[in-house]
């Protein structure tokens, strides 16, 4: 600690140059990389249906991107008149769900919701989360909206986050013997598309022009800086910190709980450190609008017995804005089943219920921060819907984790 005494603070932290460049203000990349993306793959599916995406090891692995559309030229697109809509972002819509392996892990799973719940939490900016939206797909409501090609670009968040806060370093697949597994279903158009009962309808399309995965790569210029020419990883371990989020949980909320609160049970918590729980809530009368979100009008987190979050009064949007850099919503569009369809802006929210510090990255390092370890599984919530309606509850678990590389393949560490 310093001795010297020329300010009130001097002696609160370390002195930094903040005129002179030095080796403390500026850092220098210790590994230099090429980019590309020419590594893309085409579904082998592209209806409902699985397709696998089969990336080999040998570079770092940073953004994962799922494409979905149609082209204009098809006739079941430039022929719609009007009886059926897209909703906004309806690629996320589009992804039944997701599964990945990295080398030997266990293979893991998410909802496409869920894809689109974390891609909103983990940018820093509002704008970032509406232009993620925005890209997932343009609503659709009218016969001149299919005249023009529609396309959605999905990122995938499993081992690096959208946007460049963090050190979010690449996937070093470098350290891999076997290959990494994402596969993606899809669902069927009918469930997506939406129609509003006019006779004569003209068929969705079944399949998509456009389905592809595509692969942000960044290789070394020169190999021998790989870790491995260093390090025995036989006998050493590789640690990469990852945010793990499990597959999505859906719990009914009955009729009426703006009046009386729902208790509500959570299960299915895995052993590791709980760092929050993301929450949105779906209309149940309202399957046109899957991607309109609702914050709870009050929401109290209990395990054993102890208050963890309380947001009452709507106040989880305040609360995760003080404790974050943007608000938990998005602008969203409601659209009218009808003839013709209509829409209206609204806002679409979620709600985060931290278990513990909510600091998050900066610009240049990860930052560790610990969760709670849910020892018997339960956790109860105390909700009260926005309305009367009956509610559907969507819940994820953010974990800390870690991806363990060692002997040539990959684990996660929870």
């Amino acid at each position: 600690m310093s001795t010297q005494s020329s300010g009130a603070f001097t002696d609160l932290g370390k002195r930094e140059d903040l005129y002179y460049t030095d080796p403390d203000n500026c850092k220098v990349e210790a590994i230099p990389v090429e980019y590309n993306t020419r590594f893309s793959q085409d579904f082998s599916n592209k209806s409902s249906g699985t397709s696998v995406f089969t990336i080999p090891p040998g570079n770092g692995m940073k953004h994962v991107l799922i494409v979905l559309g149609w082209n204009a030229t098809n006739p079941d697109i430039s022929g719609q008149t009007g009886e059926n809509a897209l909703e906004l972002g309806w690629g996320y819509n589009a992804i039944q769900q997701i599964s990945f392996r990295i080398g030997g892990s266990s293979q893991y799973f998410m909802t496409g919701a869920q894809l689109l719940a974390k891609n909103l939490r983990t940018v820093r900016t509002q704008s970032q989360a509406q232009a993620l939206l925005q890209l997932g797909g343009s609503e659709c409501k009218a016969a001149a909206d299919f005249k023009v090609n529609q396309y959605a670009y999905i990122p995938v968040p499993i081992w690096c986050l959208p946007g460049a806060d963090g050190l979010n370093v690449p996937l070093p697949a470098d350290t891999l013997a076997q290959q990494i597994q994402i596969t993606c279903t899809l669902n069927p158009s009918s469930s997506y598309f939406i129609n509003n009962g006019v006779s004569n309808v003209n068929t969705p399309p079944t399949s998509f022009d456009v389905a592809q995965f595509q692969l942000e790569q960044l290789c070394m210029v020169d190999r021998g800086m790989a870790i491995s020419n260093h390090v025995d990883l036989n006998t050493h371990e590789l640690l990469m910190p990852v945010s793990f989020d499990q597959q999505e949980l859906q719990v009914t909320v009955p009729i009426n709980s703006d009046k009386t609160p729902a208790q509500l049970t959570l299960t299915g918590f895995r052993a590791g450190q709980v760092k929050a729980i993301q929450i949105w809530l779906t209309k149940n009368s309202d399957p046109a609008n899957q991607l309109l979100w609702y914050a709870p009008a009050a929401v109290t987190v209990l395990y054993a017995g102890t208050i963890y979050a309380q947001y009452n009064n709507g106040s989880s949007v305040i609360w995760n804005l003080l404790d974050g850099t943007k608000p938990p919503s998005v602008a969203q569009s409601k659209i009218t089943v009808a003839n013709p369809f209509t829409s209206a802006p609204v806002t679409s929210q979620y709600a985060m219920l931290p278990f513990g510090n909510p600091t998050g990255d900066d610009y240049e390092a990860e930052v560790l921060t610990h969760g709670k370890h849910i020892l018997n599984g339960l956790v109860n919530l105390v909700l009260t819907a926005p309305s009367a309606d009956a509610y559907t509850a969507h819940v994820t678990y953010v974990y800390n984790s870690t991806l363990v590389f060692s002997k040539s393949s990959c684990e996660f560490r929870f």
